[in-house]
């Protein structure tokens, strides 16, 4: 996967991680974590995926033994491992949870190679969350400049945006929220028809937070963003 130049602050410090030991484990940690809340986008993404997530649930549901070992679970699904693994993270920030006494019980090896723990960890959470977080980014923020594939998925959002637009009364929302969201949808279609890069950005984000407030609209939010895939 090519980087994209924005993440580099962020892939380099899931790197320096990789790449690092245990005794910095920490300070490594809490910077992943700076990154995020420090760029819009990044926290963006990772507060649509933590949206109605419960890490504690799903944490407990993902243990399982394997012999006398324990063994976590690590969910594949893009959106979920990165909010179950940043969640995972911020409790070790916190010191909810003991880095050492975490690897210890779920990435112990047999060997007793120092430090096969830290890299068992490494390529089990930081690795897959680098991946979904680039993926994922991808999908909704970076626009490549090739004309075809430009036009390719103008003109989804354009079908998209229509189709929705004429099935709007199926979200049963209120006359105010039916108005705003006929605006947006309105304006998404212009945007994409004029291949205005910036105007359509910026639209996605205002659809985003407008389908996290009013979640019968999730679904129609969801389809747009497929647009981009």
């Amino acid at each position: 996967m090519a980087q994209i130049a924005e993440l580099i602050p962020f892939n380099t410090a899931c790197d320096e991680f990789i790449s690092g030991k245990y005794i910095l484990a920490d300070i490594k940690i809490s910077s992943i974590l700076r990154i995020i809340a420090e760029d819009e986008k990044l926290k963006d993404i990772v507060s649509s995926c933590l949206e109605s997530y419960d890490f504690n649930t799903i944490f407990t549901h993902s243990i399982h033994t394997k012999g006398n070992a324990y063994e976590l679970n690590v969910p594949t699904n893009e959106k979920e491992l990165i909010a179950f693994v940043f969640s995972l993270l911020y409790k070790l920030d916190n010191k909810d949870i003991n880095f050492y006494d975490f690897i210890s019980q779920f990435y112990k090896n047999d060997s007793d190679e120092p430090g096969k723990e830290f890299y068992n960890f490494a390529n089990a959470i930081i690795i897959p969350f680098k991946n979904a977080v680039n993926s994922l980014y991808s999908k909704r923020h970076v626009i490549v400049e090739a004309d075809d594939y430009q036009k390719n998925y103008y003109n989804k959002l354009m079908n998209t945006t229509r189709l929705i637009a004429k099935n709007i009364d199926s979200y049963k929302l209120k006359m105010t929220e039916k108005e705003e969201f006929t605006m947006l949808l309105n304006s998404l279609y212009l945007a994409s028809e004029h291949n205005d890069k910036k105007m359509v950005y910026s639209l996605m984000i205002a659809l985003d937070y407008f389908s996290r407030i009013n979640k019968r609209t999730k679904s129609a939010y969801l389809s747009l963003e497929e647009c981009f895939t």
